[in-house]
């Protein structure tokens, strides 16, 4: 092979290696953005709940909101181990990355193990936010937030 060919595809290795754990951690930054806007607004809406609650007199309106806030506070749980999920093994790749080119030190196996776990965990994430989803749902059929909307129009 010519001289030119081998520098270029050493090239090409080094800028993919380097960029890779650019695509991973943008993908979890947007994965934790969709997490924290999910957490905020259940958060919010818990807030408004608690509100309510604390100047309702009429128990079986209160006895609605508490049903809803305990659904609100299984939808956080969710999201709680997400977030944990997401970012538990993923930082510990990008450290070992960096601590293997600094300190020469071979680290692969514990890379790749620590990377399929990063992955194992993230679709963890993702499970634990698709469960959250479900639980949203549910609590929309059963009423709990569209109380008032007939659903046969």
């Amino acid at each position: 092979m010519n001289n030119d060919v081998i520098n270029i595809l050493t090239m090409a290795k080094v800028i993919q290696t380097a960029v890779a754990p650019v695509f991973l951690i943008t993908g979890i930054a947007a994965t934790l953005g969709v997490l924290s806007n999910r957490l905020a607004r259940i958060t919010d809406r818990a807030r408004q709940l608690e509100r309510k609650l604390k100047v309702s007199t009429d128990e079986e309106f209160n006895l609605s909101l508490t049903t809803e806030l305990r659904a609100l506070l299984k939808r956080s749980r969710c999201i709680h181990i997400a977030f944990s999920l997401s970012v538990l093994l993923v930082c510990a790749v990008v450290m070992l990355l960096f601590l293997s080119h600094i300190q020469s030190i071979n680290l692969g196996v514990t890379i790749g193990s620590c990377f399929v776990g990063a992955m194992a965990l993230l679709i963890c994430a993702f499970m634990s936010l698709l469960g959250e989803v479900f639980l949203a749902t549910r609590s929309m059929r059963r009423g709990m937030i569209f109380a008032d909307i007939d659903i046969n129009d």
